[in-house]
C-alpha cells in the first residue's frame, strides 16, 4: 500500500494541485477516485463520517491523518519533507498569500507558481510548462 492515498477527481483543480506536489516531492501515492459529479458520493454519510465532514476533495490520508483543503495539503507535504519550504517568515507569508489566493482562483498554474516564487529548489530552474 502507498505511503500516501489522495481521494479525488479529475475535474477538481484543488485535488490537482494536491497531486501536482505529491508527485514533485517524489512521495509513494496513490490516487483513490471520487464520483463527485454522477453519483454524489462526497455527499453520503459515508463518506462525511469517515473522511471528510465537509464533503469535498481533495483529502489525503497519511498513516492516521486525514486532511481536506488543498492548502492545508501543500502545507502539511512541505513541512514534512522539507521540500518546498518558503524561508523566514516574509516568504511564509507571501507562499500563505499565494496559497489563499490560488484556492480563491483554483488555478493548478497558480499552485505552481506558489512554489515557484517561494522555494530555493526552483529560484534558479527556468519556467516550466504542464500543458
Amino acid at each position: 500500500m502507498a505511503e500516501y492515498r489522495l481521494y479525488c477527481f479529475a475535474q477538481s483543480g484543488n485535488a490537482y494541485r494536491a497531486a501536482l506536489m505529491l508527485n514533485l516531492i517524489g512521495a509513494d501515492w496513490q490516487p483513490v477516485f471520487v464520483d463527485y459529479l454522477n453519483g454524489g458520493e462526497t455527499r453520503t454519510p459515508e463518506y462525511r463520517s469517515e473522511l471528510n465532514e465537509m464533503g469535498e476533495v481533495p483529502v489525503l490520508v497519511h498513516g492516521g491523518k486525514k486532511l481536506s483543503q488543498s492548502g492545508v495539503i501543500l502545507t502539511y507535504l512541505a513541512e514534512r519533507t522539507g521540500k518546498f519550504l518558503p524561508e523566514g517568515d516574509e516568504e511564509r507569508l507571501e507562499a500563505l498569500r499565494w496559497i489563499l489566493s490560488t484556492i480563491k482562483n483554483s488555478t493548478a498554474i497558480s499552485a505552481l507558481t506558489v512554489f515557484s516564487r517561494t522555494s530555493r529548489q526552483f529560484r534558479r530552474t527556468p519556467p516550466f510548462y504542464l500543458f
